[in-house]
């Protein structure tokens, strides 16, 4: 009787591991895993919100245990284009898609005024110095207005920012948020909100990867 009761378990142990293989196979050529997790949570989700959004979410959290990580898009800087560079590709690649910069944050430059007593500058051996951080914003006002009379909680995603910084290894990022979550993270946009978004994604999206190359 232990034998058959052994044999139906392997069978059971060989059956599940065969499902397990064919589900991963299918999720990574098809999104087919995710489309049928989204239908079992809920019908009204956008038929790629679990293999655009939640699963690639969840899978950043668990690798680094940060929610902020999870929600963000970064394009690393090359090392040969400066922080100038940077700037005037941006505002350069802004100007030319029609989308209106709306305001700068200069974060470490102020916490630099702040820490120094004055007098203190750069290159005076009391200064303390900041990893470099800058906050650039940009907006499509008509888009904006377009998007929040669908939500009023769109406002919160307004307007549209990018982050260039250090990290405390010396490199420098471009930071956005991931647009994906907006796009389709919830029910389908409809039709006509959906292009208005998916455009500002790509303008934000040449914005960071110009900045990044110095390239306008």
């Amino acid at each position: 009787m232990g034998g058959i009761i052994n044999l139906i378990k392997w069978v059971l142990i060989a059956i599940g591991a065969i499902a397990a293989y064919y589900a991963v196979t299918l999720q990574i050529q098809y999104g087919v895993t995710s489309k049928i997790i989204s239908e079992m949570v809920s019908p009204t989700l956008h038929p790629s919100a679990m293999s655009k959004v939640y699963m690639p979410m969840t899978n950043t959290l668990l690798d680094t245990g940060d929610i902020t990580m999870a929600s963000i898009v970064r394009v690393k800087v090359a090392d040969d284009v400066s922080n100038k560079d940077v700037e005037e590709a941006m505002e350069s690649i802004a100007t030319a898609e029609s989308i209106r910069s709306v305001g700068m944050l200069p974060l470490s430059e102020m916490v630099e005024l702040q820490t120094n007593a004055p007098g203190v500058i750069k290159g005076h051996p009391d200064f303390k110095s900041q990893r470099f951080l800058k906050i650039y914003q940009y907006c499509s006002p008509r888009t904006a207005m377009t998007m929040v009379d669908h939500s009023d909680a769109f406002s919160a995603y307004l307007p549209c920012r990018l982050a260039l910084i250090e990290d405390k290894e010396g490199q420098r990022w471009l930071y956005t948020l991931d647009m994906n979550a907006m796009i389709y993270g919830g029910a389908p946009l409809p039709d006509h909100l959906l292009e208005k978004a998916l455009e500002v994604k790509r303008i934000i999206t040449a914005i960071q990867d110009g900045g990044a190359e110095g390239d306008f």
